[in-house]
């Protein structure tokens, strides 16, 4: 069995977890998507019928799906690099430039600078949160809207929320596309079943249909409401054992990993208000990594390939992160005897 993937279904609780009342509290409007990038664009389009200068301040590290949706809704778009550490490099010099600041963390860890965003909000820019890679952590209260996708969290047919947090949508979705539905469903189905039986056959159909229907989702979205299962799925997800599993895995590969200069993990301390989405290394050689986990059954992840609308070259720094990261499972399907298995892969490639 491969210790990475994409989520199948799973068990649900009978009680609600509260998610949006401790994840993001002190909100007045949240409305469940198809996916994130609808619930993005769907906060743009309530954001766009008082945003007159429509320009935007986003992240040069982020997924094309992400910067796409400004392009979709017309927006000028400026970028801000990044340290190794994925900490973004703001430039002030911009905020009288700028209508709007997607803010975010990565892998479950936020470095954000706290004042900048505060100088924008009393600039009067419009600052969102893209919650997506720290949905299971607190988000930062001083934001106008949140949006998340929980897809890389949970097994959920469609795992988007817009969240305002000062009065009411004045846009509404619009129905979902049932035949992407049905190839998301599909695909849920297939990895539950290989998850019980180890048949690589259902996970090579499984992982067909889960691309199949992200490169659809790429043509179509829109702001297209989410699934009434998938709402009770996101509602009812053992959220606190999957937080404290999560954060074992994590901490267990922060002290047996073992070091080596040319695979270092971007963060080495475990705050406590943090719960981690993957654990993230920057890798010299990281053809060569990628090729020794695939082989051991261990299946990375690159978040992202450079968006088509970035001159990557402009921002050194995102560049390298581009060029250089990639991450490993350690949720909460994952046990210790998984942890020392990744442990034990890792330390035969540095051999």
């Amino acid at each position: 069995m491969e210790i990475g993937g994409f989520f199948p279904y799973s068990s649900l609780l009978n009680e609600e977890n509260n998610y949006i009342k401790r994840m993001c509290p002190g909100t007045d409007d949240v409305l469940h998507l198809m996916s994130g990038r609808c619930a993005i664009y769907l906060c743009l389009k309530d954001i766009m019928a008082s945003d007159k200068k429509r320009a935007a301040y986003l992240p040069a590290y982020t997924c094309e799906t992400v910067s796409g949706c400004f392009v979709k809704a017309g927006y000028e778009i400026f970028y801000y690099d990044f340290d190794r550490d994925l900490t973004p490099k703001f430039d002030e010099s911009l905020i009288p430039k700028i209508s709007f600041l997607m803010i975010c963390g990565y892998y479950g860890f936020s470095a954000f600078d706290t004042e900048f965003v505060k100088k924008c909000r009393r600039n009067n820019v419009v600052v969102m949160q893209d919650m997506t890679h720290t949905a299971f952590s607190p988000a930062y209260p001083e934001t106008d809207y949140l949006a998340v996708s929980l897809r890389k969290w949970m097994g959920v047919t469609s795992g988007g929320l817009a969240i305002k947090r000062s009065g009411k949508f004045n846009v509404a979705p619009i129905p979902a596309d049932e035949v992407h539905l049905d190839i998301r469903r599909t695909a849920l189905g297939k990895r539950e079943k290989y998850e019980l039986t180890g048949d690589e056959s259902l996970n090579k159909e499984s992982a067909d249909a889960f691309w199949k229907a992200e490169f659809m989702l790429r043509e179509i979205f829109d702001m297209q409401a989410g699934d009434e299962e998938s709402l009770k799925t996101i509602l009812h997800y053992p959220l606190d054992e999957s937080i404290e599993k999560r954060r074992e895995n994590f901490t267990y590969l922060l002290k047996n990993l073992p070091e080596n200069p040319a695979v270092r993990p971007v963060f080495t301390e475990l705050p406590e208000d943090v719960c981690p989405m993957f654990f993230p290394f920057l890798v010299d050689e990281r053809d060569a990594l990628m090729k020794h986990l695939a082989d051991s059954q261990i299946p990375p992840k690159v978040y992202w390939p450079v968006p088509p609308f970035i001159e990557i070259e402009k921002y050194p720094g995102a560049q390298y992160i581009y060029d250089h990261v990639m991450s490993i499972s350690c949720d909460q399907r994952f046990d210790r005897s998984d942890m020392e298995r990744v442990a034990e892969v890792f330390r035969e490639f540095a051999v």
